[in-house]
């Protein structure tokens, strides 16, 4: 394996939190909390549909479990090469690790794995009512770039975000 290629590595260990390849069995606890969550739980996205993601196969996707001292705090996935930077396709931090910080952490490494690569942006995806993420990328420098109806479920439009690294 290529460890200079960004995601590489097996595990990463950032401050207090740390990501490992998802295990299988733990892609049914995942999927059923997060379906619980919005903004999954809004839209009626089926914990059956979040489990097929996570267990799915698919190379151009890397699958992390989010640990924290011990405990499976949430997942991430990350599709790479997209557009030349990656997409964050999906971050979940479970209710009771929330507010600690590790959705922060989880972006400042996905941008410094894409920077290792030269990548020219990085992407991601966000429900047109969570407010709250769109903040929360905002606040990392990412920006509207296009509006996306009915990507996932009718009457729900998605608002596809990038933030430039050049």
């Amino acid at each position: 394996m290529d460890h200079q290629h960004p995601f590489a590595l097996r595990d990463y260990h950032l401050d207090g939190v740390s990501l490992h390849p998802l295990a299988e069995e733990h892609a049914e606890h995942l999927a059923r909390n997060i379906s619980l969550m919005p903004p999954w739980s809004v839209i009626g996205y089926p914990a059956r549909a979040l489990y097929s993601f996570l267990v799915g196969y698919d190379p151009g996707c890397k699958r992390f479990e989010i640990v924290s001292q011990g405990e499976i705090a949430g997942t991430c996935a990350i599709r790479t090469p997209w557009l030349r930077g990656p997409y964050l396709q999906l971050m979940a931090i479970l209710p009771d690790f929330q507010g600690r910080g590790f959705g922060g952490k989880i972006l400042s490494w996905m941008e410094a794995q894409a920077l290792r690569d030269d990548a020219r942006q990085l992407w991601l995806c966000v429900s047109s009512f969570n407010e709250g993420a769109q903040a929360f990328y905002q606040r990392f420098g990412f920006e509207a770039t296009a509006v996306l109806d009915d990507v996932l479920v009718n009457g729900s439009d998605e608002i596809l975000m990038r933030k430039k690294l050049f």
